[in-house]
C-alpha cells in the first residue's frame, strides 16, 4: 500500500503540464497582506502612519499563442491607517500579459507578468482615490499537476495615487513584494 502511495504522488507531480498551449484558459489569483508604515512631509512637519490591509486579485487569461496569455485582473482591497479613522476599501481591475519561458511539458517554469491596473478607492461610502499602476511579477510556476500550479512571485508597482477629496494631491507609487498564488489551467477541449 505504501508503494502504491508513493506510486501515485509521484505520478500527480511529475505529470507533463502541456496546460500553457494555445487555446487553453488561465484562472487563478492571490492574496497578500500587509503591515505598511508611510511617512509624508508639508511645510517642514513630518507624519508617520502605519496600518494593516489585505489584497485579493484574480486572473482570468486566455493563451493566444503557446506559453503566452493575456487577460483581465479584478481586483480587491482593504486597508486600514492605525489612528486615522481612515479605514477604506478599494476595487480595481486592468490587463495583463504573462509569458512562461520554458517548454511546456516542464513541471517548474518560470514566467513574467505584465499588467496594468486601475482602482478606485473609496472612505466611508465616499470614493476617495484613484489610483493608476504598472505591476511586474516574476518567478517560477510549480505545477503540482497538469492543471494547478503554485506560484512565487517578486512584484514591483510603479504608480500613482490621486486623491479626490480636500486638496486633490497626488502621490507616487513605488512597492517591492514577494507574493504567493495558484493558478488553474484549463484545458480547451
Amino acid at each position: 500500500m505504501r508503494k502504491l502511495f508513493l506510486f501515485v504522488v509521484l505520478a500527480t507531480t511529475l505529470n507533463s503540464n502541456a496546460q500553457i498551449t494555445k487555446g487553453n484558459w488561465l484562472v487563478g489569483g492571490n492574496f497578500k497582506f500587509y503591515n505598511s508604515t508611510s511617512e509624508s512631509t508639508s511645510n517642514d512637519f513630518t507624519t508617520t502612519n502605519t496600518g494593516l490591509g489585505f489584497n485579493l486579485s484574480s486572473d482570468l487569461g486566455y493563451f493566444i499563442k503557446d506559453k503566452f496569455a493575456v487577460g483581465l485582473v479584478p481586483t480587491f482591497g482593504y486597508g486600514n491607517p492605525e489612528g486615522s479613522g481612515n479605514s477604506g476599501y478599494g476595487f480595481g481591475i486592468g490587463p495583463f500579459a504573462r509569458y512562461y519561458f520554458l517548454n511546456p511539458e516542464k513541471t517548474i517554469n518560470i514566467f513574467s507578468h505584465l499588467e496594468y491596473q486601475f482602482n478606485n478607492g473609496y472612505r466611508q461610502g465616499e470614493k476617495a482615490t484613484e489610483t493608476q499602476n504598472f505591476n511586474v511579477k516574476a518567478g517560477p510556476a510549480i505545477f503540482f499537476n497538469n492543471s494547478v500550479a503554485m506560484e512565487i512571485t517578486l512584484e514591483y508597482a510603479y504608480g500613482k495615487v490621486t486623491s479626490l477629496l480636500g486638496s486633490g494631491s497626488e502621490s507616487k507609487v513605488n512597492d517591492f513584494n514577494i507574493g504567493i498564488g495558484f493558478q488553474i489551467h484549463l484545458e480547451n477541449r
